[in-house]
């Protein structure tokens, strides 16, 4: 019998669901605010058959790869973090430094320096890119202020509930034109999201940039004269040594070692209100708990929360998903000709290719390189864009494989591939994303907490931090009335 007979449950096993049982679990410290963690009875619901979400590993030609993300931003510091708890600091390694790339107008170019998520800071750089034509660099130089400054309200942040947030689009094309936001900021910006700038939230996607625009008339001076945020010492990334895929297993066996149930293909199919918390019910049996912690992408949670919470239930449903297609490659080293030096590039819209982006692999990350291997990861769509979906992958392969042996050249066809794909997994932060969230957070029960990227943050560290906050929420002692 659990301490105290309290039982809480996390559905979801992606990497916001794990953080949440750790902490559940009493496994990771928590805040004055909640209660103690650790001695009640943790169960951790996910219906496919591992745990992890996005964060995979895999093999191809005998090499590890990764399936989903291949690193984390330290500045928020959870992922590292938890790597280090976990045991897997001697394993935590900085991407091999290089240049990255991107396709403008048939060509492969340097990206410049002095881009902030895509937005130039640097014209000269810019220009000397020979990414975007004279008359739009000129056109980015000559760009009058605006009438007005812009308000909170316009860029999504708390102060003006009043006035309607214009998207990314909105707010960067009139300043920098559309030329430079098709070549750089979507590529960039949307390209994180799987999306495209003029449907996504710039509050929600790129917050520091928001916030330096507020009460400024300009983007670029603005974008200048934000000083120097604190970060880190050593690199800005991190991945780990052999892929991330070891984070979800190393906390997976964390939680089996200090009893928390994982019950793996199952699926929660109904939640309801019962006397002194929740019947949560699944596939075949149900479960009565203290609280929940719901890690699952919006549709999900909004089928759970539908008889509970009618209106909260349609705003999760509401949130719209991107999916993404990978093609990892295997050649022959010194079959294709990838630029020196480079460890990837972006491809633009603009250049209507059906890949979005290319990473070669074993540049950036030396422990994936097999001896006479080069692994070249190739990306494909984007909100809105179905063309990779409707492919078999053999199909889907062979449009990519060709689109790179036009960019970069091969003497020889891949020796192996792998495809991953990710369907529906990308959240679309449109504008009022922020406010949205925050009206399904209010219209929840206490004991119930929402994690995952679906309330405003794709990155692990940012999952990991989602699912942290979600049980401390869960455990923190309801407000008087």
């Amino acid at each position: 019998m659990a301490e105290g007979g309290r039982t809480y449950a996390v559905v979801g096993g992606g990497v916001a669901g794990l953080a949440a049982a750790r902490l559940l679990a009493g496994l990771q410290p928590v805040s004055e605010a909640s209660r103690a963690a650790g001695g009640a009875r943790v169960v951790l619901i996910e219906q496919s058959r591992r745990l992890g979400g996005k964060v995979a590993s895999g093999e191809l030609a005998g090499s590890p790869v990764e399936l989903g993300p291949d690193q984390f931003l330290r500045r928020d510091p959870s992922a590292e973090r938890l790597c280090r708890q976990l045991g897997l600091g001697d394993r935590l390694v900085a991407p091999a430094g290089g240049t990255a790339g991107l396709l403008a107008k048939g060509e492969l170019r340097p990206l410049p320096t002095g881009l902030v998520l895509g937005v130039p800071t640097d014209l000269a750089a810019l220009a000397k890119s020979g990414i975007v034509s004279q008359e739009a660099l000129a056109a980015a130089r000559s760009a009058a202020t605006r009438r007005r400054p812009f308000s909170p309200g316009e860029l999504g942040l708390e102060g003006d509930p009043e006035t309607k947030e214009l998207s990314a689009g909105e707010i960067l094309r009139p300043e920098l034109g559309d030329e430079v936001v098709d070549y750089l900021v979507d590529p960039l910006l949307g390209g994180i999201n799987a999306g495209r700038v003029d449907s996504l939230s710039l509050s929600v996607t790129a917050p520091g940039i928001a916030k330096a625009l507020l009460g400024r008339k300009d983007v670029i001076p603005a974008l200048r004269s934000i000083p120097s945020a604190p970060r880190p010492e050593g690199p800005s990334f991190l991945g780990l040594e052999g892929g991330l895929g070891a984070l979800p297993a190393a906390v997976a066996r964390e939680l089996g070692a200090a009893a928390v149930e994982l019950w793996l293909e199952t699926r929660a199919c109904g939640l309801s209100k019962s006397p002194g918390g929740y019947e949560l019910e699944t596939e075949g049996r149900s479960l009565h708990c203290d609280g929940v912690v719901l890690a699952t992408p919006g549709g999900a949670t909004g089928s759970l929360l539908s008889g509970l919470a009618p209106r909260a239930a349609e705003l999760c449903s509401s949130i719209a998903y991107g999916g993404v297609s990978l093609v990892t490659f295997a050649f022959e080293a010194g079959s294709i000709a990838l630029p020196a030096g480079w460890t990837g590039f972006l491809v633009p819209a603009r250049e209507r290719k059906l890949m979005t982006a290319a990473t070669f692999s074993s540049r950036k990350w030396p422990w994936m390189s097999r001896a006479g291997l080069e692994l070249v990861r190739v990306s494909s769509g984007r909100f809105g864009d179905t063309r990779a979906g409707d492919l078999d992958d053999d199909e889907l392969a062979a449009r990519l494989l060709a689109e790179l042996s036009e960019l970069v050249g091969t003497t020889a066809p891949a020796v192996d591939r792998l495809v991953k794909r990710w369907p529906a997994s990308f959240p679309q932060y449109r504008p009022g994303h922020r406010a949205l969230i925050g009206e399904i957070r209010s219209l929840l029960p206490a004991g119930l907490a929402l994690a995952g990227a679906a309330l405003g943050g794709i990155g692990v560290p940012a999952c990991i931090s989602s699912g942290e906050a979600a049980a401390e929420q869960v455990l923190a002692p309801p407000r008087a009335a």
